[in-house]
């Protein structure tokens, strides 16, 4: 495993080098989902506990790049509920994933898609299909104007879930999910 810790801890070590505590912070946020990826949870839960301590110094030091402006409170939840998520924790995950899209910006749209679409995934594993089927369905309003690769992979992702449940919520969600892809697809 240490391997796989060598491009982090130099990638951190750069960073540091640069005076740019909200680029440490990009960085660790980065290496816990990693390690969440790996099953890794301890190592993956300090990793994000020093994320959040260096995006709260952000003010001190050098100016943090002009790429880093998206990382900040939003982004941080995103990443906790993420890790949550990936090591089956959903109940915690839905909360961090709320917080995440209460705190961002309405000009980050897909951001805003993503995480919206994390959420009612997470919801959805978490039992609370009719409101993961709600935000999955809500999250079509900021897909309009992005163009994402990735949101669209998730979106698939969350309509075979919700097909998968026997609720009409779900069923309709699906539907409706299933068509947008589609019709993102054909475009």
């Amino acid at each position: 495993m240490g391997s796989a810790h060598d491009p982090c801890r130099a990638a951190q070590e750069r960073a540091t080098q640069l005076g740019s505590a909200v680029l440490q912070s990009v960085i660790a946020a980065r290496e816990a989902r990693a390690l969440s990826l790996m099953s890794d949870g301890k190592t993956a839960g300090r990793r994000m506990s020093a994320a959040m301590q260096l995006v709260d110094r952000g003010g001190r030091g050098r100016p943090s790049p002009e790429w880093t402006a998206f990382h900040g409170p939003a982004e941080l939840a995103y990443a906790q509920g993420l890790l949550n998520a990936e090591l089956g924790h959903h109940d915690a995950a839905t909360a961090f994933l709320h917080a995440a899209l209460a705190h961002q910006e309405q000009k980050y749209g897909r951001n805003r898609a993503l995480y919206r679409i994390t959420l009612a995934k997470s919801l959805i594993e978490a039992g609370e299909v009719d409101e993961g089927a709600a935000h999955a369905v809500g999250s079509l309003e900021h897909l309009e104007e992005v163009e994402s690769g990735r949101v669209l992979r998730r979106l698939n992702e969350v309509a075979e879930r919700l097909r998968a449940v026997n609720a009409a919520s779900a069923r309709d969600a699906a539907a409706e999910l299933t068509e947008y892809a589609q019709t993102k697809g054909a475009a």
